[in-house]
């Protein structure tokens, strides 16, 4: 299976786009950096009183692939209690962390953008499993580099809302095609 992966991840050409742009080289390899950077920094056990809780500096790698934009919005959610669904740190404080997964599909969105599928294996506390979760990343070039920009868990990533959302908080197609 990692095999197929990898072959597919080197050679899988986008529908369309900038030519010889790779929605595999670009996006998933984003998502793959960014969900291996959260799993390395969980915690490996029982997270129990004796051992240090993770602390946000423990996400650094993942922090750096995460839209600047969105990190804004992290912080100002984080000041209300409210976590977002990047914050892997704030749930890796309350015993919650990524124990495995797996990429399930890439595909084109609106404004250059693409999104990203994956299967999430999560556990808390050193129990076996939380859960199976599958949830699709939206990623971007910002400032011409892929950066995760949102995540959504057991929902879908709508064209509309990609088109009309998200103002500013990543390189718009014809910015990013000039570099």
């Amino acid at each position: 299976m990692r095999l197929a992966l990898l072959l597919l991840l080197t050679t899988a050409a986008s529908p369309s786009g900038p030519p010889g742009e790779n929605l595999f080289r670009g996006p998933a390899r984003c998502v793959l950096g960014y969900l291996e950077a959260v799993r390395l920094a969980g915690p490996r056990g029982p997270v129990l009183a004796r051992q240090r809780r993770p602390q946000e500096q423990d996400y650094r790698t993942a922090r750096a692939l995460i839209a600047p934009r969105t990190l804004a919005e992290i912080d100002r959610l984080a000041t209300r209690g409210v976590d977002h669904p990047l914050a892997s740190w704030r749930a890796a404080a309350k015993g919650i962390v990524l124990e495995s997964f797996s990429l399930l599909e890439v595909r084109r969105a609106p404004r250059g953008a693409a999104v990203v599928t994956a299967r999430e294996r999560w556990r808390q506390d050193g129990n076996s499993s939380l859960g199976v979760t599958v949830s699709e990343y939206l990623v971007a070039r910002v400032v011409g580099d892929w950066k995760v920009v949102d995540r959504r868990t057991g929902e879908h990533f709508q064209e509309r809302e990609i088109t009309e959302g998200y103002p500013g908080w990543f390189d718009e197609p014809a910015a990013s095609a000039r570099r």
